[in-house]
């Protein structure tokens, strides 16, 4: 009987290799939105201890004769982002609104960080117009390399960023070997009227260009800005996990001719032109604990002496006095526009070090996160340093506290900030 079953059993397979396989069962395409929607909204009150005797704040005190020891500002943004795909052709927009209470008063502003549409005519050919962040540069808060993005958030990164208004393409190729991806990124940004005004000076219609390798499991982009509302520039970064835990990556970018606004001893407001190397160099280190460590070394080409500082902040010092005086600004006006210019831009020295430390589901707490960052200026010894806590009670709220705490002595950059410390508690929901 089990020889007979099992002949019977050989016989079918053996029909069954005859006839071929049976043809795999289709599933039908699951038939998705071309839509797709996100965004939060947040409140974010921010509480400040004002140091009186800074520099900065005779600076702010100028124009706000409300400003006290103490400040508060109760903020709320909105963001929405929403995306189309259709075969083809895409589109991107993401809208943020802000309103802000402080100094007595109600400000709001309603922005499009980014609105762009994108066509795909081949597999590896891509054309985006519109306003959109461009991404470039590996560093974490520093980021030579993004010659086409405005500066982050010292305070949070981590934050989206407003981008200009470019076109631009992508081209792109794999192969198998060594050399595993390449892409190649040409890029106009105008700038007339209006439109891009924040990149530079107006009437030029900029050229940039990236090349992206990814070569022996390594990412490599080239880079070149073209002359016009900024000084031409070029550069690469780099960036490779060299174990599964540890990730190095860096940036170096050189302008030929960086021009810089200059507060010279007598007063007045110069320009210098020199060649400025600027140069990023860190990594990202994950223990088996799932604490991240981040740490950044800033090299800014395009920098202030500790002098040159020393003059800025005596002039804020003499015109303090005079207007306490006798009510003459010019002084502090003077100052003003240089700090303006570049003396009151995040990290206008030389030398810098940014590091962080984060811990999800710290204390045994599910979804409670800690952390703290710190940026160093080396040249003063001047420190900003950033506390966290995060939570998030649901998969869609998130709370989170931050603090800062800026430490420095007589004329050094954060102990002449116009706040000592501040905390600020952010509730964010998102849809």
């Amino acid at each position: 009987m089990h020889r007979a079953l099992a002949a019977i059993g050989l016989l079918l397979l053996l029909a069954s290799d005859a006839r071929g396989q049976e043809p795999p069962v289709e599933i039908p395409p699951v038939d998705r939105s071309p839509f797709e929607t996100s965004g939060f909204l947040e409140a974010r009150p921010a509480f400040f201890w004002l140091d009186t005797d800074a520099a900065l704040y005779e600076l702010r005190a100028l124009d706000d004769d409300t400003l006290g020891a103490r400040s508060l500002e109760l903020n709320s943004r909105v963001q929405f982002d929403v995306g189309y795909r259709r075969g083809w052709f895409g589109a991107q927009t993401r809208v943020v609104g802000d309103a802000r209470y402080a100094s007595g008063r109600w400000t709001t502003d309603a922005t499009a960080f980014e609105a762009y549409v994108s066509l795909k005519p081949a597999p590896t050919i891509t054309i985006d117009a519109g306003k959109k962040t461009m991404k470039w540069g590996k560093g974490y808060l520093w980021t030579p390399a993004a010659f086409l993005d405005r500066m982050r958030n010292p305070d949070d990164p981590s934050l989206p960023l407003e981008g200009f208004t470019v076109l631009s393409a992508d081209y792109i190729r794999t192969f198998s070997g060594p050399l595993q991806v390449m892409s190649v990124t040409p890029v106009l940004l105008p700038v007339f009227g209006r439109l891009n005004q924040a990149f530079g000076e107006e009437g030029h219609l900029n050229v940039a260009a990236k090349l992206y390798v990814l070569l022996l499991d390594t990412d490599i982009d080239a880079m070149v800005l073209g002359g016009g509302s900024r000084p031409s520039r070029f550069g690469f970064d780099v960036s490779r996990n060299l174990r599964p835990n540890l990730e190095v990556h860096g940036e170096w970018v050189r302008v030929p001719h960086s021009v810089t606004v200059v507060l010279s001893p007598d007063d007045t407001l110069t320009t210098r032109e020199r060649p400025a190397t600027s140069l990023v160099a860190g990594l990202r280190y994950l223990t088996d604990a799932s604490t991240t460590f981040i740490i950044d070394y800033y090299r800014n080409g395009d920098w202030y002496t500790p002098d040159e500082m020393d003059v800025f902040f005596t002039l804020i010092d003499r015109g303090a006095e005079a207007w306490d005086s006798d009510g003459d600004d010019q002084w502090l006006r003077l100052a003003g526009r240089a700090s303006a210019a570049a003396y009151g831009r995040m990290a206008p020295m030389q030398h810098y070090v940014y590091g962080r430390v984060s811990q999800p589901d710290a204390l045994g707490v599910l979804y409670l996160s800690l952390g703290a960052s710190a940026i160093v200026n080396v040249a003063d010894g001047s420190v900003n340093l950033l506390p966290e806590v995060l939570y998030k009670p649901t998969a869609n709220m998130e709370l989170r506290w931050l603090g800062g705490i800026q430490y420095g002595g007589f004329h050094t950059e954060f102990g002449e900030k116009a706040a000592d410390a501040r905390f600020e508690i952010r509730a964010r929901y998102y849809f």
